[in-house]
């Protein structure tokens, strides 16, 4: 099974979240056509990537998730749009202020890892950049629509969203030719 954490933001500022990005896509100016969008249902906040595991260690997994239960809920603010990529944006995404919700999360991470180290799992290479996916640029955007794109997320407003994170979720994640298809396995209460 494909699985990664998700640290579960509210419905609502997923809701809103999803907006930002449906009037960025009916802007005039907007490429729209050069991103493949995230479906609303699919977006999310990674909290680590776990990849392939076997249904054997399923339960180790799990046990390692159920280390971080009753860590205390949390703040996030959301706080821009952004890009990954520098000139040749790949990711359309939506970024959180660096506040003190913000180290809470990292801590998470760091501690998440440690548990999962403990089972026989890798920590994933580079650094943890925490983020709400909008959109993937698509492999035939023009140097044009890649320009239009940076122009449009860097002239975005700034967003004050803020939800609070009260638990965990390990979930499946089967890619499908309509887009992936997550399925919670775990849950667990901060």
């Amino acid at each position: 099974m494909r699985m990664f954490v998700e640290a579960s933001l509210e419905q609502s500022v997923l809701d809103e979240v999803w907006s930002v990005g449906r009037r960025l896509a009916a802007d005039s100016e907007f490429p729209e056509r050069s991103l493949r969008w995230v479906k609303r249902e699919a977006l999310h906040l990674t909290l680590r990537f776990i990849g392939e595991v076997e249904l054997e260690l399923l339960p180790d997994v799990t046990a390692a998730l159920d280390e971080l239960a009753d860590s205390g809920r949390f703040e996030l603010t959301l706080s821009a749009l952004g890009t990954f990529g520098g000139r040749r944006p790949r990711v359309v995404k939506v970024g959180f202020a660096e506040d003190g919700g913000f180290e809470r999360l990292l801590r998470l991470r760091r501690q998440l890892d440690g548990a999962l180290s403990e089972v026989g799992f890798e920590t994933e290479r580079g650094p943890y950049r925490p983020h709400l996916t909008l959109g993937r640029v698509r492999r035939q955007a023009t140097r044009e629509d890649l320009a239009a794109i940076r122009e449009a997320v860097d002239a975005a407003p700034a967003l004050q969203i803020t939800s609070s994170v009260d638990r965990l979720a390990l979930v499946e994640s089967t890619l499908l030719t309509s887009g992936p298809r997550y399925r919670r396995v775990a849950v667990v209460e901060l």
